[in-house]
């Protein structure tokens, strides 16, 4: 991030947001750390390209998502609420004229809800090979017109 101006920027933003109605709609167990979240979150969008608050867009949000908040510490409770909390959050930064396109914004990162939780989980997805497995009695894929066993699949 460039400065500490824009940090102090942020927080002032997580804190009005925080304190809001909207808050409301987070579920319980992230009201807790809704505002370590959300700084964490516009701060790491910002940082990506070196930009204001003001002027991240769908991929510094989905980095931002999907890279650092993914890997942070927190009870699984509270992390299936994150990405609807990072979307209400982004519309009201609309609401308040700070963020242009911010329910846009919150729309696009609330549909991130599936790859935020396939992230947060650690685990891999499986490889799925696009084709079915070549047998031994199949004729080989380079076209020779011979049997796979007695073709490619030696050598």
């Amino acid at each position: 991030m460039s400065s500490p101006y824009t940090r102090e920027k942020i927080e002032n933003w997580v804190g009005d947001f925080c304190v809001s109605d909207r808050m409301r709609e987070v579920a319980p167990a992230l009201r807790d750390h809704a505002s370590a979240v959300l700084t964490e979150f516009l701060a790491a969008a910002c940082g990506f390209r070196d930009v204001q608050p003001d002027e991240v867009e769908e991929e510094d949000l989905k980095r931002a998502l999907l890279e650092r908040i993914a890997r942070l510490n927190m009870p699984e409770a509270a992390r299936a609420g994150v990405p609807a909390m990072c979307g209400a959050f982004l519309a009201q930064l609309q609401d308040e004229g700070r963020l242009g396109g911010g329910r846009l914004l919150g729309a696009y990162v609330g549909a991130l809800n599936d790859a935020y939780l396939q992230a947060a989980s650690g685990k891999q997805k499986p490889v799925v090979r696009p084709g079915s497995k070549i047998g031994r009695n199949d004729p080989c894929p380079c076209g020779s017109g011979r049997k796979y066993k007695s073709c490619c699949m030696r050598g």
